[in-house]
């Protein structure tokens, strides 16, 4: 499975998406997307239980045509899937230096 954190937009508030591979076949794959937000319960932030978005990714066609060697599988799917939700990577939070407080 592959989880990408996303930044939520007005449209979707959803801060993750996970893509899971249901099927291929000789020129394509299919894959299930689903995009989960986070709730407040007890006043602690958890991912809620049921997807926001539940929907499919196929890959086919010049999708399937152009996934090359330039990038790895989870980046070339994950980017495809991100398009198709309208959603950005979240940035990546830089650990702190060792040492530093």
């Amino acid at each position: 499975m592959i989880e990408i954190a996303v930044t939520p937009t007005a449209t979707l508030n959803a801060s993750k998406v996970a893509i899971q591979l249901n099927s291929a076949q000789e020129f394509g794959m299919q894959f299930s997307v689903a995009a989960f937000g986070k709730v407040t319960v007890d006043g602690e932030e958890v991912w809620g239980q049921n997807p926001l978005y539940s929907g499919l990714l196929n890959v086919t066609g010049d999708a399937w045509n152009n996934w090359g060697s330039d990038q790895d599988d989870a980046t070339y799917v994950g980017d495809l899937a991100l398009a198709q939700l309208g959603l950005e990577r979240a940035p990546v939070e830089e650990a702190p230096a060792e040492g530093t407080e």
